[in-house]
């Protein structure tokens, strides 16, 4: 895929919506992690944030975290949800930081 299209696909609305609930799942697990968690505090506050809708950042640059998958970047829109999921969980710690 090249660049413009990865552009496309972090600014197509159902893509950003398909990353915003596999985000708001992330969510739910850490919320439910062990308090031994790494940075456990930090990650349960960013989770209630998620989950009450009041994160900072910014559904494009959400979609662009999750096209750092050269999978996900080649199927753009067309990739599918557990592939999603699965790049959200990889990098959800560069999500937290991000806001």
């Amino acid at each position: 895929m090249d660049l413009l299209a990865i552009y496309g696909a972090a600014n197509d609305a159902g893509f950003q919506s398909r990353c915003k609930v596999a985000m708001w799942l992330a969510a739910q697990d850490i919320a439910a992690e062990p308090e031994d968690t790494q940075d456990h505090a930090t990650r349960v506050e960013w989770a209630k944030r998620v989950l009450q809708d009041v994160v900072t950042i910014k559904p494009h640059v959400l979609a662009m975290q999750v096209l750092r998958n050269p999978q996900i970047a080649a199927a753009g829109a067309a990739a599918p949800d557990e592939h999603i999921q699965f790049q959200v969980n990889s990098v959800i710690d560069s999500i937290i930081a991000i806001g």
